[in-house]
């Protein structure tokens, strides 16, 4: 009885009705059970254990350095300027490298990282910080090639001037000889424009896959999407192509494969081996809703993310971060930039191609070992059942991570053209970090419906503190989340199955008889766990 009152309490003050009306709302419960925790499976938790921190010390030099330095400098979690710092490696040295851990096998070395952070985690700054080179050498970039463009497009204009005229007199000519020769000049004329360059661009934020095309061919078919948001999913959801997902381009841009788009509409867009790099930072909202839109899961694109889910540090900061010092700053911006120095190799006939970077013997057998390790965990019932069509790319994503640490170790120096033992024991270390991120992400994504669903009847057991149910009154509570009744009772199923629940009496087959009842684990809600 509600404030302190008891049945008794009820009859007197309320009446029969009242009492009548009390009973009817109590919950049902099983028989009498002993509330001791005797006899009880070991418990499988819910919730994840915490997730492993990213080191920034797996990261070379001057990439680490930086990486930690502004991590201190925001009071951000390090995996964010991890994050971005990886991805402007990438935009530097795709379609420039690529690496072959095995003969007739090679990965490129773009990659697509997503570090999903709640707002006001300073991720803008964050991505600022670890970006601002790649935008100081565009800057660079247009301002050399200035006076060229200005130069041709001067010419062009001359030469199309005098093509105009020409084309004017040969159309007001009746003679058929002077009209034809008129001709053959303005085709020469044209014929010898000149087509006039446009500034590299390494990287952009808020684009369509339709206009990304575009610019990538005109880009030496690469470019880096790099944004402290999310908005990018709705883009590829089809915000602007009336709800209708184009995915193709990005897809076929993660593997390298041709891309051959002809519309009516736009001129044509033809590439040969297009290289895309992405680096955002969501909120982690907008990954939960993610596996819903459609062909996002299908078609393979989350498949394609290496995920970070770092804890946010928002209430726990001290407001004092420390700047990065210049030296450090200064020796990112060097590495970046001698990256963005080199080039494609080319063939005895001078076509190019990226140079193709070896794994030494300790390496490769790092890798295989890696691979094989993954290939098990696949299996049904093992680690990544649930998520095949992300740890199915984790052999190849650690191998970009690998040529992406020998780059930057190297950086300033000769690139070597076989990755050591060491870098691609770092390379390994992350790609098992990012495993278990991936698996927290999947699961918020709700890749798993069964151990979404146990969380959520579990967080009505706890604020309720029923020490023993009957399923109906839990579906009648969470109705909300589960129209059906068939909807909850994997909850409960897996709720017995990982030791929160005991069955105390099984449904009976009877109309209108008592639905199961279960007992709550008693020393979880003691708090003794």
């Amino acid at each position: 009885a509600a404030m302190g009152r008891d049945a008794a309490d009820v009859l007197r003050e309320d009446g029969i009705e009242a009492l009548r009306r009390l009973i009817d709302e109590a919950p049902e419960i099983g028989p009498e059970i002993d509330d001791g925790a005797s006899g009880w499976p070991d418990l499988i938790p819910l919730d994840s254990p915490p997730l492993p921190a990213l080191n920034p010390d797996l990261l070379p030099g001057w990439l680490g350095e930086m990486a930690r330095a502004v991590a201190i400098a925001t009071e951000t979690p390090p995996e964010l300027a991890a994050a971005f710092g990886l991805a402007a490696v990438a935009a530097a040295v795709q379609r420039v490298y690529c690496v072959r851990p095995e003969p007739g096998y090679f990965e490129p070395l773009n990659v697509w990282l997503l570090c999903a952070l709640e707002p006001g985690n300073r991720k803008t700054a964050v991505q600022g910080a670890m970006v601002a080179p790649l935008s100081a050498w565009e800057r660079d970039e247009a301002e050399a090639m200035a006076g060229e463009i200005a130069r041709l497009t001067s010419e062009r204009k001359t030469i199309e001037a005098r093509a105009a005229k020409l084309r004017a007199k040969a159309a007001g000519t009746e003679d058929n000889n002077v009209r034809a020769d008129l001709t053959r000049d303005i085709a020469d004329l044209e014929a010898g424009l000149s087509e006039i360059p446009t500034p590299p661009r390494l990287w952009a934020q808020d684009i369509t896959p339709e206009h990304l095309g575009t610019v990538m061919h005109g880009n030496a078919e690469r470019i880096a999407l790099l944004s402290d948001e999310g908005g990018l999913f709705d883009i590829l959801a089809g915000r602007y192509s009336n709800g209708i997902p184009n995915l193709d381009l990005c897809l076929q841009a993660h593997a390298g494969a041709p891309v051959r788009v002809d519309r009516g509409s736009r001129p044509p867009v033809h590439m040969n081996s297009p290289a895309l790099t992405i680096g955002i930072s969501p909120q982690p909202d907008v990954i939960a809703g993610l596996a819903a839109k459609p062909g996002f899961r299908g078609r393979g694109l989350l498949g394609r993310f290496l995920y970070l889910l770092p804890p946010s540090k928002l209430g726990h900061r001290t407001l004092d971060g420390r700047p990065v010092p210049e030296c450090v700053r200064d020796a990112y911006d060097t590495g970046l930039r001698a990256l963005l120095k080199r080039e494609r190799a080319k063939d005895e006939a001078g076509k190019e191609h990226p140079h193709a970077l070896s794994l030494s013997r300790g390496a490769w057998i790092e890798w295989k070992a890696f691979a094989r390790h993954i290939e098990i965990d696949m299996r049904d019932g093992g680690r990544f059942e649930h998520v095949r069509d992300w740890s199915g790319k984790l052999p190849g994503a650690a191998a970009r991570l690998a040529g992406l640490l020998h780059c930057a170790e190297h950086a300033t120096g000769e690139i070597p053209p076989e990755i050591g033992e060491a870098t691609m024991s770092a390379a390994l270390e992350l790609a098992a970090t990012l495993a278990a991120h991936a698996l927290a992400a999947f699961a918020l994504m709700g890749a798993d419906p069964g151990l979404s669903a146990a969380r959520r009847v579990w967080r009505w057991i706890e604020r309720t503190r029923h020490t023993t149910f009957r399923a109906r009154d839990g579906w009648k509570a969470l109705q909300g989340s589960f129209p059906a009744r068939a909807d909850i009772e994997p909850a409960f199923a897996m709720l017995v199955e990982r030791g929160y629940l005991r069955l105390i009496e099984a449904e009976a087959r009877a109309a209108g008889r008592p639905s199961p009842a279960y007992q709550v684990r008693p020393d979880l809600l003691r708090g003794a766990i």
